[in-house]
């Protein structure tokens, strides 16, 4: 692949599936990890997996693993930054702008590290310091 095609944003595109595809199809050519690695790093630039997780797909595919799809891991979900979530916020700050997290987290029961990460993540809403 190196070499045949060059690195522009139309290839930047890929998914962690079709990296991994592009992996396991690689390994079964033949190519080490390093030359897969060098290919990948040649289309997809900085967007490219580090080369600990290319040798950790190209040992699951030589030890036959056909499956490329992520494995299900324990735990909840991330979804407290989900539209419903910021909207939720929103309606609570538009009666008062200086709500706490805790009063907006009693009002929208919302979890007060949920609230916080609307906040700072998706509303982009700083601290800000009193001197």
């Amino acid at each position: 692949m190196a070499g045949i095609i060059e690195s522009s944003p139309a290839h930047q595109n890929f998914s962690r599936y079709d990296i991994r595809v592009i992996t396991k199809f690689s390994a079964i050519l033949g190519k080490d990890a390093s030359c897969i690695h060098k290919d990948l790093v040649a289309v997809l630039g900085k967007n490219a997996p580090s080369i600990e997780t290319v040798r950790k797909w190209v040992k699951a595919v030589s030890e036959g693993q056909d499956d490329m799809e992520d494995e299900p891991r324990p735990g909840r979900p991330v979804t407290a930054c989900g539209d419903a979530n910021i909207s939720k916020v929103l309606v609570s700050l538009s009666d008062d702008r200086r709500k706490t997290c805790e009063e907006i987290s009693t009002e929208t029961s919302m979890s007060r590290t949920s609230v916080l990460r609307v906040l700072t993540k998706k509303l982009n809403n700083k601290k800000k310091f009193s001197k």
